[in-house]
C-alpha cells in the first residue's frame, strides 16, 4: 500500500512537473515579454513591439514610425532561448490586438507595409566602379581582405585558403557565385562609402563585417 502511494506520488509531481515546463516553453511564463507582461504593460500604457535578433535596416526610421502610432519597437537581441521567442510571439500577438482594437482591423498589414517603403526608399543601386578594389578587414580572421574587380572577388584568409568568387550586384545586395555560376550566398551591404564597406554577413561568416579600404595594423580575433 505504502509502495503505491509513493508510485502514484511521483507520478503525480511527474505530471505536475511536465505542465509546468510545458506551459513554461509554450507560452515563455516566467520569460520578460508574454502575454500576461504585455497586458499589464498595456494597462500602463507602456505599448512596444518586442523584436528578437539583430538590429533592422533603416531603424531610427521605422522606429519613427512606430512612435508617430504610440508605440517602440524593443530590440531584444540575438540571445535568446525557446522560452522567451515563445513568450514574445505571444507578447507582440497580444500588442498588436491592443493597436487593431485601436486603428481598425487590418492596421498591422497596412504598417507592414509601410515598413517595407521605408526600406525600399532607402536602397541604393551600388555599381562595381563603387566596390571595385581592395577592402581590409584589419583583424587576422576569415575573410581579412576582399579583392573586387568588375566580375570576381578575390578572397584572403587567416589561413592557407584564399579564393576567387564571381559575383553581381544587385542593387545594393552583393550575389556570390561558384565556379559553376550557381548562386550561393546573397550578402546585404549596410553601408558603402569611399573608405567603408559595412556586409551584413559573408558567407560563413554570419556577423557584420566593417572592411576599410586603410590597411591597418591587424588585430587578433
Amino acid at each position: 500500500m505504502l509502495n503505491q502511494k509513493i508510485k502514484y506520488g511521483l507520478l503525480t509531481i511527474l505530471l505536475i512537473s511536465g505542465i509546468y515546463f510545458g506551459f513554461r516553453s509554450a507560452f515563455g511564463l516566467f520569460t520578460p515579454f508574454n502575454f500576461l507582461t504585455a497586458k499589464q504593460d498595456i494597462k500602463n500604457s507602456n505599448i512596444k513591439i518586442a523584436i528578437i535578433g539583430e538590429m533592422p535596416m533603416n531603424f531610427e526610421q521605422k522606429q519613427k514610425l512606430a512612435n508617430s502610432y504610440g508605440f517602440n519597437f524593443y530590440l531584444f537581441g540575438c540571445n535568446v532561448t525557446t522560452d522567451i521567442i515563445n513568450g514574445t510571439k505571444y507578447y507582440n500577438k497580444t500588442m498588436i490586438e491592443n493597436l487593431e482594437r485601436k486603428y481598425g482591423i487590418g492596421w498591422w498589414a497596412k504598417f507592414q507595409t509601410q515598413l517595407d517603403s521605408i526600406d525600399n526608399k532607402a536602397t541604393r543601386r551600388i555599381s562595381t566602379d563603387d566596390i571595385k578594389g581592395e577592402w581590409y578587414l584589419n583583424k587576422w580572421t576569415m575573410y581579412h581582405t576582399l579583392s573586387f574587380t568588375d566580375t570576381s572577388v578575390f578572397v584572403d584568409n587567416h589561413i592557407d585558403s584564399v579564393f576567387t568568387l564571381n559575383f553581381y550586384l544587385a542593387n545594393d545586395t552583393l550575389i556570390l557565385k561558384d565556379n559553376n555560376s550557381r548562386v550561393t550566398y546573397r550578402e546585404k551591404i549596410i553601408k558603402l562609402t569611399q573608405d567603408t564597406l559595412v556586409i551584413r554577413s559573408f558567407r560563413k561568416n554570419q556577423n557584420i563585417l566593417g572592411y576599410s579600404r586603410t590597411k591597418r595594423e591587424w588585430e587578433n580575433e
